[in-house]
């Protein structure tokens, strides 16, 4: 049996470090709002005679294989698969291979993609009874990351994969829950027409800033709780004005966001950064933020209908990769061969 799932990655628009455990809980709950975006990355499983387990990753140019599941060490290599194949134990040896569409340190959450594409096409492996359900494999997904990575994760980035669309994401005491906005609604078009995703060029890692941010509001250092605090105000506000389609309230609170997570850790913001933001904003872009903890990766730029190819165009001459990335309503899609 050979089976594929290809999801999308997200772009996030208020609200990111809302999303990270525990620092949520000092905040009475936070909010996360975020779109999938059709950046894809797709995991394939293929069952073998045998007991072997082979796992490729193609983007990255890397392979390896094991004589068996319980021959398979953890802790270097491609070791967040390993953790998933180990934790999923499928009932025969497999050919795992992972391909990811998205640049180098996007931001995009691709990490966490491809995660939840390759729990799910292992839990299609399993029988009815033992399969998890998508709730089920978003936390575990979130629990293996962050043995990984050795600090602690947030979990938006594992919503849009599975669920697509525009989503509310509230983490709570009691857990999480997921508010989709876009459902039965023009809100997909919408953004389309506004927004522009581009690459910087600056590859970055979003574990380390969000955590050099959480230790900032856990150590009460300078104003982070104070920053923390309205971005949390401003996500709520965003939820609002999504929800109303409004443009102007909209790019306003985009704007205000940056403004504040800028200053919540060093290296959020870069000179170059901030050279790409002012050319679009030269171009009549009216807001831009960096994707994920900041500090590189893909940038989102907000412009009205009539100045998007003047954006695109200055954002180009600047030096930035502008994508052919547009918002989508479908999450996961499971193919079987």
């Amino acid at each position: 049996m050979k089976i594929t799932a290809t999801v999308p990655m997200r772009i996030d628009l208020a609200g990111g470090t809302l999303d990270v455990y525990p620092l949520y809980l000092f905040e009475d709950g936070g909010l996360t709002l975020n779109a999938a975006i059709d950046v894809t990355a797709a995991a394939t499983i293929e069952t073998r005679d045998d007991a072997r387990v082979s796992i490729r990753s193609s983007d990255l140019g890397l392979r390896e294989e094991h004589a068996s599941l319980d021959e398979m060490p953890l802790g270097h290599g491609l070791d967040l698969a390993r953790r998933a194949v180990a934790q999923m134990r499928p009932p025969t040896g497999i050919n795992v291979t992972m391909d990811s569409h998205a640049p180098k340190g996007s931001g995009l959450g691709a990490s966490s993609a491809l995660l939840m594409a390759l729990l799910h096409a292992l839990n299609a492996l399993r029988e009815e009874p033992q399969r998890l359900t998508s709730p089920q494999i978003l936390d575990l997904g979130a629990n293996l990351e962050a043995q990984v990575i050795g600090i602690p994760t947030g979990k938006q980035d594992y919503f849009p994969p599975i669920w697509g669309g525009v989503s509310a994401l509230w983490f709570e005491v009691d857990g999480w829950r997921l508010e989709k906005l876009s459902d039965d609604r023009d809100l997909v078009s919408w953004l389309n027409q506004r927004v522009v995703v581009s690459y910087t060029s600056i590859p970055h890692d979003s574990a380390v800033t969000n955590w050099a941010m959480l230790k900032r509001y856990i150590e009460g250092e300078g104003d982070a709780v104070a920053r923390m605090r309205d971005i949390k105000a401003i996500a709520l506000a965003m939820r609002d004005a999504l929800h109303d389609m409004d443009h102007d309230r909209f790019v306003s609170l985009m704007d205000d966001e940056w403004q504040l997570r800028r200053g919540l850790a060093e290296g959020v913001s870069t000179p170059e950064i901030e050279t790409y933001m002012a050319a679009a904003k030269s171009a009549g872009a009216d807001a831009s933020k960096i994707c994920g903890a900041g500090g590189g990766g893909c940038m989102v730029t907000l412009a009205a209908p009539s100045r998007q190819a003047q954006v695109r165009q200055a954002l180009t001459d600047a030096g930035a990769r502008v994508m052919d990335a547009h918002v989508v309503s479908q999450g996961i899609q499971l193919t079987y061969r």
